[in-house]
């Protein structure tokens, strides 16, 4: 869990749901995650509450059967201000149902949907995670929300969005729009390009600035904070680390805050661009080295980070030879891998080119001469055996 965000105690959704009164009649479910979480709400709503009516607020396309829908009229994330809040309190709905794609129970992000639900004017308002998980939201529970987790969010949004707006010269309105919008773009350039080769994939990622705007959010979101100092807990001062596949440096410009000798290696093209300006105006000594080739390492490091990169490549088993070859003896190899069997359903912005599963993964490592000899959250820390 991210620093600042408190602890809350869950239990199952089916035990939340059994601790609603019988005959629910009116249920508003917000379709806010992938449809597998939908889907296995219904399931234990309706052999629970088998007489409940399920409106569900989408976007167009996004309708399930058995339920009615509400269409969101615009794309992009749902905001209050775009939803008929009249229309849904007259249906007097009896519980609102928000599912969250992630396990943080406080995620700032879903504070829009937060606030659509509180305006539904439903009796009750249950949150369920990707996890299983759920709770009961009562106003206390949004207000302790507002001031620990959405009020610093909405902080490190504005700099963040102003940050790219320095660098584009766009409007502060259009980044936070490209920034909503960055998972639907990239899915749509990818389905019209069809990168099949090695040069159709680097062609795709060096010509687009989506990631600007997708890696941006991830970390204005807070979503690898947790990561982040999993990382700089591994690195000391001084160490040379590689961060590969470094994206807006996310990890780099931490890393370089600490005082390690931070190489910055990702594709060239504008997202590589907009990490160099990141690291100027915070002048810090990062050196930049642009990816021109499948195997780019000439030296050794005492440290490798890769954080949901190797997912994305054609060949991650070469990718995984390549930089075992360019930790020093006594170094490490930081990992994080996101894998097929981690994702949940229908979660936009996979890109996944080699399905990587958690077994062959380990597998390879360990042909590799590497030993696991820690996990921290989703970071594998790897050595060599001795």
């Amino acid at each position: 869990m991210p620093p600042g965000e408190p602890v809350i105690n869950t239990r199952t959704l089916a035990e939340e749901l059994r601790s609603l009164p019988p005959g629910l009649r009116r249920v508003l479910l917000i379709r806010s995650a992938p449809e597998k979480m939908l889907l296995e709400f219904l399931e234990i709503l309706r052999g629970i509450q088998p007489e409940a009516g399920v409106t569900l607020l989408c976007h167009a396309g996004r309708e399930l059967e058995g339920c009615e829908s509400l269409i969101y009229p615009h794309q992009g994330f749902f905001r209050p201000e775009n939803v008929n809040t009249r229309k849904l309190k007259s249906a007097h709905f009896e519980l609102a149902a928000v599912p969250y794609a992630t396990e943080r129970r406080f995620h700032p992000a879903y504070y829009n949907v937060d606030s659509i639900a509180q305006a539904s004017g439903a009796d009750r308002v249950v949150l369920f995670y990707r996890d299983g998980r759920a709770l009961p939201a009562d106003k206390e529970f949004f207000e302790l929300k507002r001031l620990r987790v959405v009020e610093p969010y909405l902080e490190r949004k504005r700099q963040a969005l102003a940050e790219i707006a320095a660098f584009t010269g766009e409007e502060l309105s259009l980044v936070e729009e490209k920034c909503d919008l960055a998972g639907l773009e990239a899915v749509r350039l990818w389905s019209a390009a069809d990168p099949r080769s090695e040069e159709e994939v680097r062609r795709y990622y060096t010509s687009h600035d989506f990631y600007i705007y997708e890696l941006m959010k991830t970390e204005y979101n807070g979503d690898r904070e947790e990561l982040v100092d999993s990382v700089l807990e591994e690195c000391a001062p001084g160490e040379k680390v590689l961060d590969y596949g470094a994206g807006v440096g996310i990890f780099s410009i931490p890393l370089a805050a600490r005082g390690a000798e931070v190489t910055h290696l990702d594709l060239p093209g504008p997202l590589f661009e907009f990490a160099r300006s990141r690291f100027a105006s915070r002048g810090l000594p990062v050196r930049l080295l642009a990816c021109e080739r499948e195997e780019p390492l000439t030296g050794s490091y005492d440290t490798i980070v890769s954080i949901f990169v190797v997912e994305h490549l054609l060949d991650p088993e070469r990718t995984l030879r390549h930089l075992s070859r360019h930790i020093t003896r006594e170094g490490k190899l930081l990992l994080a891998v996101d894998f097929e069997e981690q994702r949940c359903g229908d979660e936009p912005l996979p890109l996944h080119l080699a399905p990587l599963t958690a077994e062959r993964y380990y597998s390879i490592m360990r042909e590799l001469g590497l030993e696991l000899v820690r996990r921290r959250g989703r970071l594998d820390v790897f050595r060599r055996k001795a």
